[in-house]
């Protein structure tokens, strides 16, 4: 698991994925849902949290924070050219 101590916006696109996918995986471990990674030495900051699951859920709205520097939302309609997904 790749759960950095760094600042999000210190890590490159690759890092930053890494990083969100696999927190992701430790938000699963963390609530029961896998068997796998369940020792992992990354989980013992989250697990030694009064609450590790908020811990996790506050950690990944930092990462989310630092999207691409680029990234800008702007108010209006979506473009044609923009992807979407129907939730």
């Amino acid at each position: 698991m790749r759960i950095w101590s760094l600042h999000p916006c210190l890590l490159d696109r690759r890092a930053l994925v890494a990083c969100w996918r696999e927190t992701l995986l430790a938000q699963k471990v963390l609530r029961g849902l896998t068997r796998g990674y369940t020792n992992h030495p990354q989980l013992i900051r989250f697990r030694a949290h009064p609450q590790p699951l908020e811990a996790v859920a506050t950690y990944l709205s930092g990462l989310a924070a630092c999207a691409h520097p680029l990234f800008e939302v702007v108010p209006g309609a979506i473009e044609p050219w923009e992807k979407t997904k129907d939730f």
